[in-house]
């Protein structure tokens, strides 16, 4: 529709001379095909095609939980399948997609090609394999048990790897976005909630707001602990001058500016899909149908 649009604005612009209004719909389709563009070299290059699926599955253990604290008996049926729809991978990556691309500028952004350029090298691809395969792994929680107590051992011996974890999470600002990302998470989640009818009394913005700041500190502290761990488990194979090659590269312009474009496109997943979870709970709960 929007480039037939464009076709026509442009057939009826060059019939009355209006040269402006044949330059701008030009302009915004070129650079939104050259957003499209970008977002596909970043999903193809960081291999975000194996991640939808993980991102499904640990959805569906949080469901697990959220199944035996918030339903009663009898009112559980078909909860995990609910939830596998919202998390169904083709959607995720439509809503990343769609989170990257509108925090795209119109004009290509020349750290984003250098980041993009480190991971096409050997040592990039094998940091996106390692990170996939550790966040696969840790879904057992047996899995992360053991990656924080190796963590911990690590820590009381003083292990240099340990300070390189540290300097890794500090420099390319982990902890921050993650924190907030997972607050804005529970708003959303509550306003889903919300909307469906779940609250016995009605909550306003700001219960919500104050409910999730309430959680800050304890969701500060399992971030690092999470982020600890599993950083320690994925980069193990590493050397330590490859290690610090990556530090550099993650504290560097262009490793902040594609992590600020990759939090872009999970905030927006982990929004909709949060607000998504909190009407089908609610309804869950009520016994009804979505």
């Amino acid at each position: 529709m929007s480039r037939m649009f464009f076709l026509i604005a442009a057939l009826l612009a060059s019939q009355v001379a209006l040269v402006p209004a044949i330059a701008a719909p030009t302009a915004n389709a070129d650079a939104a095909r050259g957003r499209q563009q970008v977002v596909s070299q970043l999903w193809d290059v960081m291999g975000m095609e194996a991640l939808m699926p993980l991102l499904r599955d640990e959805a569906l253990i949080e469901a697990e939980s959220m199944r035996s604290e918030m339903f009663a008996h009898g009112r559980e049926a078909g909860w995990r399948d609910r939830v596998a729809q919202i998390h169904d991978p083709a959607r995720l990556e439509s809503l990343f997609r769609r989170g990257v691309q509108g925090d795209l500028s119109d004009l290509p952004d020349p750290q984003i090609s250098m980041a993009l350029d480190f991971y096409r090298t050997t040592l990039g691809q094998r940091l996106i394999r390692l990170e996939t395969s550790a966040r696969l792994a840790m879904l057992d929680p047996a899995v992360e048990e053991d990656a924080r107590q190796a963590f911990s051992k690590a820590a009381s011996h003083s292990d240099p790897r340990v300070e390189q974890i540290g300097r890794l999470i500090e420099d390319a600002d982990l902890v921050g976005p993650n924190v907030a990302a997972g607050m804005n998470a529970a708003v959303a989640f509550s306003q889903g909630f919300a909307q469906a009818g779940g609250f016995d009394m009605a909550m306003t913005e700001e219960q919500m707001l104050a409910d999730a700041w309430s959680q800050e500190p304890s969701l500060r502290a399992e971030t690092l602990g999470w982020m600890e761990a599993y950083l320690m488990l994925a980069y193990s194979p590493l050397s330590d001058d490859e290690l610090e090659r990556y530090i550099e590269f993650a504290g560097s312009d262009a490793g902040q500016s594609l992590s600020a474009v990759l939090f872009a496109g999970f905030d927006a997943l982990f929004l909709q899909t949060s607000r998504d979870l909190g009407t089908a709970a609610a309804a869950q709960m009520q016994g009804r149908d979505l």
